[in-house]
């Protein structure tokens, strides 16, 4: 949201100095009539407050609600004068239509002193010359055919003025709802996110603490058995027990201190062209383009995270892969701002019903069948951290796909 209001202070300062420009050439068309049947009252007047419009262009990168405040406090002098020397047939009092659009785009909604206090001029303007009207009070007499031309110059310059401001409100506001449409999207998606993290890392501790417990006991058990044994040939077997399960403890230690490693990483950041990446991790030139006439990954990355994840890719494939001397299909392409790499081998048979929790912690039986105890969740978490995606496709009984997606920078 920090940067949907600082975009918003942007686009202000922008319209400030554009309606600046807007309010001086609305002026000086409006003075036309004047100019021409010589009535320089107003216009010197006029003139006399125009600074005004210079200190709104100074304050604008300071203070935009000020700089807003002495624009529209300009328009209100500008409208209150010509409606004071020529009176209501001079149809001024339809710029203060503009002036109420033009205060919503200039002034922060967010601001109430600053909204009351443009409330209160334009307000306490309209009230006096509708008083002033009433008592059909002018300072200049005007001829009927003078206040005919100057009437219709200034309906249609207020007109032309509205609907320009208008057009702007719209498409503004559109835009705005555009931009908090796709932060609830993107806020949806981390919510997703962090919800199956949870779900992950509460399966994660106590799959973890599961696979812990069982060479702990096994070391503790065989220590008991071992103080009541004496024959120097069975607790030389019972050593060899006690180092395998330590072997199998520091296994299961590697990996949680592995995954929390991952977790607590703070991500940075650099330049990186995935596709030197990939050809340099495995050491080809012949990495296969499926859009030849695209060629810029040139994007930023976490090349840590990124190393991480390519390895335990790896170790998956040479699990998996049908035989020794097979060579995986690499494909790496993007559509857009979309950069894929796909991964294609031929493999031993995976059961399909492993397909849909081959990510998810601590697969019991993926461990088993497939030797994969940490492999596939690691890449999960990583491609999560670096706000990925990563799926596994069976194409036939002997060929799986795995294929990484991330949004180019």
């Amino acid at each position: 949201m920090n940067k949907f209001y600082s975009n918003e202070l942007f686009r202000r300062e922008n319209r400030i100095e554009k309606y600046i420009f807007i309010t001086v050439i609305i002026t000086l068309l409006g003075l036309i009539p004047d100019a021409a049947f010589k009535m320089y009252s107003a216009m010197i007047y006029i003139a006399i407050v125009s600074p005004i419009l210079i200190a709104a262009y100074y304050f604008n990168r300071k203070q935009t609600d000020i700089a807003g405040t002495l624009l529209l406090l300009f328009i209100t002098e500008a409208i209150f004068v010509s409606n004071l020397y020529y009176g209501a047939k001079s149809n001024n009092s339809y710029f203060y239509i503009a002036e109420y659009i033009t205060m919503l785009l200039v002034i922060d909604t967010r601001n109430k002193f600053y909204l009351i206090l443009n409330h209160l001029h334009i307000g306490i303007s309209i009230v006096t010359t509708q008083f002033l009207f009433f008592y059909n009070y002018k300072v200049t007499p005007i001829e009927a055919n003078s206040y005919l031309i100057m009437g219709n110059v200034n309906i249609l310059l207020s007109i032309l003025a509205s609907l320009y401001l208008f057009y702007t409100f719209v498409e503004e506001s559109t835009e705005k709802e555009n931009y908090l449409i796709s932060i609830h999207k993107r806020i949806n998606t981390k919510n997703k996110i962090i919800g199956n993290a949870q779900i992950n890392l509460e399966t994660f501790i106590y799959r973890a603490s599961h696979n812990l417990q069982g060479p702990i006991r096994s070391i503790m058990g065989i220590y008991n058995i071992s103080t009541l044994e004496d024959d120097p040939k069975k607790l030389k077997e019972l050593f060899h027990l006690i180092n395998t399960s330590a072997i199998q403890l520091d296994k299961e230690l590697s990996i949680t201190s592995q995954i929390f490693k991952i977790n607590q990483h703070v991500i940075n950041i650099q330049p990186i062209d995935l596709l030197d990446f990939t050809k340099d991790y495995y050491n080809t030139s012949e990495i296969d383009l499926s859009e030849s006439d695209t060629l810029d990954f040139n994007t930023l990355a976490d090349i840590t995270m990124l190393t991480e994840g390519m390895n335990n890719l790896f170790v998956i494939y040479e699990k998996l892969r049908l035989s020794p001397n097979s060579t995986p299909i690499l494909a790496l392409y993007r559509k857009g701002t979309i950069f894929y790499f796909t991964l294609t081998f031929e493999s031993i048979n995976l059961d399909d019903k492993y397909l849909n929790v081959f990510f998810a912690p601590y697969q019991k039986d993926l461990a088993y069948l497939y030797n994969l105890t940490s492999e596939p969740y690691i890449c999960r978490r990583i491609m999560d951290k670096l706000h990925g995606d990563l799926s596994i496709r069976k194409i036939n009984n002997n060929t799986l796909s795995f294929t990484v997606t991330s949004h180019l920078i």
